[in-house]
């Protein structure tokens, strides 16, 4: 009928806004048309991210880690745990996560792309290694005599068991020994001593693994005249 008529509009969804209002009032003429327009305008919903970090190996940093996204907005992580971040805008971010120790390795690197979608959760997941030198025990201190082979059994333990390991002997007297190992636990190494007065020297036992993490230990060779 002609005449004032309220018109609403409804199933609006919740990222979007109807410019006015939901209602109109508009008047009817006899025997005429009027038209009602509502302009709607729609933003694209956020999204949300959630991080993990799982951590392997020996010698774990107790701190954690922190991650960012976007180079901002740093939460702390344990190093077996997750964080989320809520109401990110629809698209590509970069993760990343800092304070690794130096002895820990981050699978693929510790900055990635993602895409977060648009009312939906986004995840991802640093994987982390980390690796413990080897433990060396060059043994007590001992007794040498000039001009005869001195021998001892150092021996090593990796929590890592990432062989082979090589190793470096250093006698004291500018001389050095090297070599591999394939096996954790001890072995045989000499040397022989030339003096003309009594002395004492210091043994250096070095031993590195496979990713470069090296452990030593000393000890003390008193090397007495025949």
């Amino acid at each position: 009928s002609a005449g004032n008529h309220s018109v609403a509009i409804s199933g609006v969804a919740a990222n979007c806004t109807v410019s006015g209002g939901n209602t109109q009032t508009v008047t009817v003429p006899t025997g005429g048309t009027v038209t009602a327009s509502f302009a709607v305008s729609c933003v694209t919903p956020p999204g949300n991210l959630t991080v993990s970090t799982s951590t392997t190996g020996a010698n774990l940093d107790p701190n954690g880690y922190t991650v960012t996204v976007d180079g901002v907005s740093p939460q702390a992580i344990g190093i077996n745990a997750s964080v989320s971040y809520t109401n990110l805008s629809a698209g590509t971010h970069t993760v990343a996560i800092s304070g690794v120790a130096a002895n820990c390795t981050v699978s693929g690197g510790t900055s990635r792309t993602l895409s977060v979608p648009s009312g939906g959760t986004a995840t991802t997941t640093f994987s982390v290694s980390c690796n413990a030198p080897p433990v060396v025990n060059a043994g007590p201190d001992q007794t040498a005599v000039t001009g005869l082979l001195y021998s001892f059994s150092p021996s090593f333990t990796d929590a890592n068991n990432d062989g082979p390991w090589s190793y470096r002997i250093d006698w004291g007297d500018g001389s050095v020994s090297t070599g591999t190992r394939t096996s954790q636990g001890s072995w045989s190494v000499g040397h022989t001593y030339v003096i003309v007065l009594p002395r004492s020297f210091t043994v250096r036992v070095t031993v590195t693994d496979s990713h470069g993490a090296s452990g030593s230990d000393t000890k003390v060779v008193s090397v007495l005249l025949l």
